[in-house]
């Protein structure tokens, strides 16, 4: 045995171990002082009688009589437990264990390495040998060179080497060790190996590739008759638990383990599992449960298995093995100390979140004395519209972090301004008491973005369906949704009354009913106000359109066409009494033209410009002058007639990317599809993008 000083295990725990206490809490808690540290004393009666096991220690080996493990934070960070409470701490700045057994080794650094029996009174074994000290397999050490791996042991005295052969060429790793076998990884360029190497032959007796070898192997472990391994697929959509039989080469997927899970195989068992141990038969495939936690599991003597974990809230080393009858035993033979309830020891949350740009994030943590798996939903006050976020997990703490993104999540909406109510809720997930749940309030604010109708500070398509209801879709969601679902903001219904409907500027809507009659409606929040009265006599025209500033002036204005095929300009005054000045012919002749459209600044110029369809299909553009006015048109292209509505789409600030000029939507029964604008009075529009909506009952109307 090592001749170092020996701590029984009740005098060391008495002296060390401590319950962990909860951290005063701060940011928006006021600071609480700590509670007493409880000693071991308080543990159940279970854990009084074994030996202490620091809390972060490491587990690294064991076999008959005890177990290696590391803890960083002592003077001597590596030490033996026997299972009899006795704790022997180990001088020397690294040590390996050899699954199974009692064998350490400590390597002194300079290609010498001392082997001792820890379960007896035998003399050390020195082997000196050259190489890196990879691993250790019974009394075998395993080390790498240059030209490959090795087996060094000793016998009679005598030094042996013997090259483990077959192993794929690349960089080679040793992935598990178990008593009699290890397994090797070997990556290349473009490929990634495991084998399962005998240690008794030093070769390879089982090779299998990587599916994917960027990503490679997790959850590896292995024995004399059995290999495990988790790899994703090519496409790295997916992934799947391995159990290769070496004897006769076969396969068998299972479900019951996952990646990055703790591994171990003994002679009939296989053992893994973060939550709760799994143990499985390799004789017949049952399946048996232990313990509530698995940190880390490595094979041990006889067909048990050492496992850091947790039992009923008591956290420690445990001896698992599986009886004649298929029932699960667990002895706890070292001990952390009892988990006390979770409890939360840090929250930062704002009380204001300022969404100033579309890259703006808000960012909200916790802490907590264990591990959690948190949910943070942020609920809109005003329409009930809710956010949940899944926390990143990050060292060092505070540990659960989330981040709301001021354009929401890919695929969603972007969250509203206004006042939200909060809750997050923190699942515990060692049995430590029930859950954490906080609550409170915080307010959104956003700038002010055109075509922006219900203030998540992008703009929207506006879209009547065949009940009367308008809502605003936002551009961005339509961009990145495809074909999948759309979740609008409804403004307002009862709209299948207005024939004729338009937007000349932000946040106001027109209407024309079937009495001629021109109504505004204003916008506030994600909600429509009442309407108001702008004048009669509007059933001389037969299409309406606004967006864009012709004028110059700031604000979106109105265009309409009559039946005589005159067009007419009203410049918006941005009086809601007199929202209109007196209209002003613009010509005549767009009897010729079946739809208009006025997206705003499409090429750059003075002012805003204008989109009009023909018969034929063919769509002109004509360029605004900035009095009201439009240059003579421009062909854009053929085509068109595919389409029943166009409209603007997004807007360069807002999506980012700066340059000012608004996009186009075109929208039929075939689908629809988003026109980049070039900024080019040749060609105003680059390759469109086909979209998922197309016209229907539900995008009736699209403006």
């Amino acid at each position: 045995m090592l001749p170092s000083h020996v701590v029984s295990g009740r005098r060391l725990a008495a002296a060390v171990l401590t319950l962990a206490t909860v951290s005063a809490v701060t940011g928006a808690l006021p600071a609480a002082p700590a509670a007493a540290a409880a000693p071991v004393a308080g543990l159940r009666a279970a854990a009084q009688d074994v030996a202490p096991f620091p809390k972060g220690a490491t587990l690294l080996d064991g076999g008959r009589t005890g177990f290696l493990a590391w803890s960083g934070t002592a003077a001597a960070p590596y030490f033996w437990t026997a299972y009899d409470g006795t704790v022997t701490p180990l001088p020397g700045t690294r040590y390996l264990g050899a699954a199974g057994t009692d064998t350490i080794v400590e390597d002194k650094g300079d290609g010498t390495y001392v082997l001792r029996d820890m379960g007896s009174d035998a003399a050390p074994v020195v082997i000196t040998t050259p190489g890196t000290l990879l691993s250790v397999v019974d009394a075998t050490l395993v080390v790498r060179d240059a030209q490959g791996i090795h087996l060094v042991s000793k016998a009679g005295g005598e030094v042996v080497r013997r090259t483990v052969t077959g192993l794929p060429s690349g960089s080679q790793r040793v992935r598990s060790t178990a008593p009699g076998a290890l397994t090797v990884s070997s990556s290349q360029t473009s490929a990634e190996f495991l084998s399962l190497v005998d240690v008794s032959t030093a070769s390879v007796v089982r090779t299998v590739e990587a599916r994917n070898h960027v990503l490679g192997f997790e959850s590896v472990a292995g024995s004399k008759t059995h290999m495990t391994w988790y790899d994703y697929t090519p496409a790295d959509d997916g992934g799947s638990f391995h159990l290769l039989d070496a004897r006769t080469g076969e396969v068998e997927v299972l479900t019951s383990f996952g990646s990055f899970e703790p591994t171990a195989l003994s002679e009939k068992w296989l053992a893994g599992g973060g939550s709760g141990l799994v143990l499985r038969s390799l004789a017949d495939g049952r399946e048996v449960t232990a313990l509530d936690r698995v940190r880390g599991v490595r094979p041990g003597a006889d067909g048990a298995f050492l496992v850091d974990g947790t039992l009923d809230r008591v956290e420690g080393v445990y001896r698992v093995t599986v009886g004649a009858d298929g029932k699960p035993a667990t002895e706890l033979v070292a001990s952390s100390g009892r988990l006390p309830d979770l409890a939360m020891t840090m929250e930062e949350v704002p009380s204001v979140v300022d969404f100033a740009t579309p890259e703006s994030r808000a960012h909200f943590a916790w802490d907590f004395n264990h591990r959690v798996e948190p949910t943070l939903t942020l609920t809109h006050k005003a329409t009930g519209r809710q956010h949940v976020l899944r926390a990143g997990y990050q060292s060092p703490p505070p540990t659960y972090h989330f981040t709301w993104h001021a354009d929401g999540e890919w695929r969603g909406t972007a969250p509203y301004s206004g006042e939200y109510t909060w809750k997050m809720t923190a699942e515990e997930t060692e049995n430590v008491g029930p859950a954490v749940e906080r609550t409170g309030t915080l307010t959104v604010k956003r700038p002010a973005v055109a075509r922006d109708h219900d203030e998540n500070g992008f703009p929207d398509l506006l879209v009547r369906d065949s009940t009367g209801r308008l809502s605003a879709y936002e551009t961005k969601q339509v961009r990145e949704a495809g074909t999948g679902p759309l979740t609008p903001t409804v403004l307002h219904t009862g709209w299948n009354t207005y024939s004729l409907i338009a937007s000349p500027s932000d946040r106001t809507i027109v209407g024309r009913d079937r009495d001629g009659v021109l109504w505004m409606h204003k916008g506030e929040g994600q909600k429509l106000l009442p309407r108001t009265r702008v004048g009669g006599g509007w059933q001389v025209y037969n299409k309406i359109t606004g967006g864009s500033d012709l004028n110059g002036d700031g604000r979106g204005d109105l265009l309409a066409t009559d039946t005589s095929g005159a067009l007419w300009f009203y410049a918006s005054t941005g009086d809601t009494a007199r929202p209109f000045k007196p209209r002003v012919k613009v010509g005549g002749g767009w009897q010729i033209y079946n739809l208009l459209a006025a997206p705003g600044d499409i090429a750059g110029a003075t002012g805003g410009d204008l989109l009009a369809r023909d018969k034929d299909g063919v769509l002109w553009l004509y360029l605004g002058k900035g009095d009201g006015t439009f240059t003579a048109r421009r062909k854009v292209g053929g085509g068109w007639q595919q389409f029943t509505h166009l409209a603007p789409f997004g807007d360069g600030n807002a999506q980012g990317s700066e340059d000012g000029r608004v996009d186009l939507y075109a929208i039929g029964p075939g689908g629809s599809r988003f026109y980049p604008t070039t900024g080019s009075v040749d060609r105003p529009y680059g390759s469109p993008t086909s979209l998922g909506p197309r016209s229907d009952t539900t995008f009736k109307t699209v403006f």
